[in-house]
């Protein structure tokens, strides 16, 4: 058994990891037991919360977004991943796996345009999401502009989307699927599977 903790920004990814990664990744003995940050994710937050976790856990891996990220690193996304292991000890480092979801969780929701559809319960739904993606060139393209961000790209088009209620409902359905649709995130859970 591999005990890990998913050091996550808010509900929303705390509820993908218990009703999503856990039940997934428990099936390979690895149990995943989220964090939640509460917001407001920062270099400095997470430096204090990575001190607090790994002494506990056999891995920590975290889950958090591009978008929104305080105060991030410039380089990108991977920067902003090499400054998360970079806050702790060398010699702890293997225990580590950050991970920052490209650009939002919504990007996950994007990748699952049939399943959102049948969830949200709004006709055409599917193809608006999937002409959104061939658009940006993949769903973890969608980028990170304050009104072309996937979250309220999504809201735009289906106002009764709630991402705590919704979200984890519709990956629930439909992982694999988001997996072979956005090739970063196939890559984190691929390393966490590795653990086991």
């Amino acid at each position: 058994m591999t005990r890990l903790a998913v050091s996550v920004e808010g509900a929303t990814e705390r509820e993908f990891v218990t009703k999503v990664l856990d039940p997934f990744l428990s099936q390979h003995g690895i149990f995943a037991s989220p964090v939640d940050m509460r917001g407001k994710v920062s270099l400095d937050r997470i430096g204090n919360e990575l001190k607090r976790l790994i002494p506990t856990f056999d891995y920590v891996t975290t889950f958090y977004d591009y978008y929104g990220f305080h105060k991030r690193p410039e380089g990108g996304v991977k920067a902003v991943e090499r400054s998360i292991l970079e806050l702790v000890d060398p010699e702890q480092r293997r225990l580590l796996i950050p991970y920052v979801q490209l650009y939002e969780f919504e990007a996950l929701v994007l990748a699952a345009p049939d399943q959102a559809e049948h969830t949200l319960g709004v006709a055409g739904l599917a193809n608006q999401l999937r002409d959104i993606v061939t658009i940006a060139g993949g769903a973890e393209n969608v980028n990170d502009g304050y009104e072309t961000c996937p979250s309220r790209r999504l809201k735009g088009l289906a106002a009764a989307y709630d991402k705590k209620l919704h979200g984890p409902v519709i990956l629930e359905q439909s992982l694999d699927a988001v997996r072979n649709q956005c090739p970063r995130f196939n890559a984190w859970v691929s390393s966490l599977l590795e653990l086991a």
